[in-house]
């Protein structure tokens, strides 16, 4: 008896969902976001089996004082991966909230011709309250006052 193929996705971001993980990390914090690093952990997920990649982004830097905080965006990490890597797919978070649908489309358009088909794409929203200042966003559409909330 033969049933669906088990598929399993890998977020390789930093090293752990806490915010001071790389404290505990067997590398020191300049190696977290080296070419490098990325792709042994890229690599080692293909060959252990997994199915896909997923790489976060947002506007603001991930964490919060005093923890090391930096990121390259996740289409830029997608595409160095899709070169270093043969078989598992990849596909970066890439909020909508502030992008323009066109630079959004043409940048994973890219990633799917670079990747040669292993391109994904998880749609998220940027949530945190100083994202749209540091995009140059106001909040106010035009002298209306700000946007309805759409629950």
């Amino acid at each position: 008896m033969s049933g669906p193929a088990l598929r399993l996705a890998l977020e390789i971001d930093g090293d752990g969902a806490h915010p001071a993980a790389w404290r505990r990390a067997a590398h020191s914090p300049d190696h977290l976001l080296s070419p490098r690093r990325v792709a042994r952990v890229a690599a080692a997920a293909e060959n252990a089996g997994f199915t896909l990649l997923t790489l976060d982004d947002g506007a603001l830097p991930p964490g919060a004082a005093p923890d090391v905080v930096g990121r390259i965006g996740a289409v830029e990490r997608a595409a160095f991966l899709a070169a270093s890597t043969s078989v598992i797919g990849i596909a970066p978070v890439v909020p909508l909230t502030y992008a323009e649908p066109f630079h959004v489309s043409s940048q994973l358009a890219s990633l799917d011709h670079i990747s040669v088909g292993r391109a994904g794409w998880v749609v998220s929203e940027e949530v945190r309250p100083g994202s749209g200042l540091r995009l140059g966003a106001s909040g106010r559409r035009r002298g209306r006052g700000p946007r309805p909330r759409v629950t």
